[in-house]
């Protein structure tokens, strides 16, 4: 399964910036994973309206009946399948411009929104992008290993059985048979990856069962990587704690936290929520830390030239490559443009045609550059209570 990340919306500006005199259309809207609501068809509903007001927009930008049907053709497919309908998150993103359209289920809920401009509209999805935004989680049961996408709200699991072993006792191509005792690895003498195994005459049954455990975990993080190839979210690890550790030594992922939630091999597999909650209590500390510490070191220089929050100058600077660290506020757009030839900024009382969001402009610009994005009041930080939208640490 794809999940969105940076460069997803790497795509989604290439995308635009290739389709000439095209409009794109950004659709936003709450789902539900199961309950009354799926069984009733509340989300597809609301999917119709927003087709509905999008009609409407286009019709505002002076596009054709015959066009408007062109556009919204990928809209109308997705409305008529049912089964999609009944595979849903917490949210849901669509985008479409023309020959192109691409959709999204989200571990966050999403406001009900449509928009109609020269580029997508990327705002509602920043809190999963930014900082203090998406994690993931790696359970390491040996009768069952699973892999989930989390927020500080949300938890969801993510279905891998396609190319992701689920156990050890079932993977077709090792045959795991493991029937000794999690910690009987103290025989080896050799070190490969971090990891010391006896091997040939004199090995152990301990050491035979820690290189089929490695080789399993290997055959893991192989897989996985289908996902997480492109991904710099913080992965944390749930399992016991010899089976973390082997991991963590072969794994090709580079954002692995140092803390595992332990987890008793004995004992019944964890519920979905509890293990939200022992990576909230790993997660919510680190988050709160590179917060603080971003926001220091903004405030330390505050005043003197190396931060702004005036949103035009921050949108500029963004475009140009220069912001280290952004602050926003969620908020209404604040519409205007940029101009090439000044490379400054405008804002617009109200949107014209050709605008950008300039709180948008300026998050995807840092993101896509390397910059660090946080989201004011989530995960209950906040440093933007003085009415402004945006602060911001430039890099020089």
């Amino acid at each position: 399964m794809a999940l969105i990340n940076k460069q997803d919306i790497e795509k989604l500006i290439n995308v635009q910036g290739n389709t000439q005199n095209a409009l794109c259309l950004s659709f936003y809207l709450p789902t539900h994973r199961a309950g009354q609501e799926t069984l009733n068809g509340v989300d597809s509903l609301v999917f119709k309206n927003q087709i509905r007001k999008a009609k409407e927009l286009l019709g505002k930008h002076d596009v054709s009946e015959s066009e408007i049907t062109q556009y919204l053709k990928p809209a109308e497919e997705l409305l008529n399948d049912n089964n999609f309908w009944r595979h849903q998150g917490e949210g849901l993103a669509v985008f479409i411009t023309k020959g192109f359209s691409a959709h999204y289920t989200l571990p966050i809920s999403m406001p009900d929104e449509v928009y109609v401009l020269d580029q997508f509209h990327f705002t509602p999805i920043l809190p999963i992008l930014s900082q203090n935004g998406r994690f993931f989680i790696l359970s390491l049961y040996r009768e069952k290993t699973a892999f989930y996408e989390a927020t500080i709200d949300k938890i969801r699991q993510i279905d891998v059985s396609a190319f992701m072993p689920k156990s050890m006792s079932t993977t077709d191509s090792l045959k795991f048979d493991v029937r000794g005792n999690d910690q009987d690895f103290n025989h080896a003498t050799t070190t490969t990856n971090g990891s010391n195994i006896v091997h040939g005459p004199g090995s152990t049954k301990g050491d035979e069962e820690h290189e089929r455990v490695r080789e399993f975990m290997q055959d893991i993080d192989n897989n996985l990587w289908q996902i997480l190839h492109n991904a710099h979210e913080p992965l944390i690890l749930a399992g016991v704690d010899h089976y973390c550790g082997i991991y963590r030594n072969i794994s090709k992922y580079k954002n692995i936290v140092p803390q595992n939630i332990h987890m008793n091999e004995n004992a019944d597999i964890e519920s979905i929520n509890t293990i939200h909650d022992k990576a909230l209590a790993i997660m919510k500390p680190m988050m709160q830390q590179s917060h603080s510490e971003s926001l220091d070191r903004y405030l330390t220089v505050a005043g003197t030239g190396v931060t702004s929050e005036d949103i035009a100058t921050v949108a500029a600077e963004a475009i140009h490559g220069r912001i280290d660290t952004l602050f926003i506020a969620p908020s209404d757009p604040v519409w205007g443009t940029y101009n090439e030839k000044s490379a400054t900024a405008e804002v617009h009382a109200e949107y014209q045609r050709g605008d950008y969001d300039l709180i948008n402009l300026a998050a995807v610009k840092t993101l896509s550059q390397g910059g660090k994005v946080f989201v004011s009041n989530y995960n209950g930080m906040s440093e933007l209570s003085d009415g402004s939208s945006v602060k911001a640490l430039f890099r020089y």
